[in-house]
């Protein structure tokens, strides 16, 4: 298994890496990281990511 983290996941490219990677067998995102919605589960700022990924940004600072 491949360990992922994505740093500034709430832009664009974050969102598509999360949507990406958590379709993938091999692979598991283990940080997503964010400034300002650390504490947030992903899919409460992003509904299409909803049944997608559960995980929750974190802040690196």
């Amino acid at each position: 298994m491949i360990s992922a983290a994505i740093v500034g996941g709430t832009g664009y490219t974050g969102i598509e890496l999360i949507r990406l990677l958590s379709a993938h067998p091999e692979v598991s995102i283990d940080l997503l990281t964010s400034r300002s919605e650390a504490g947030t589960r992903a899919d409460e700022i992003f509904p299409s990511l909803r049944g997608i990924s559960d995980i929750v940004f974190s802040d690196l600072g």
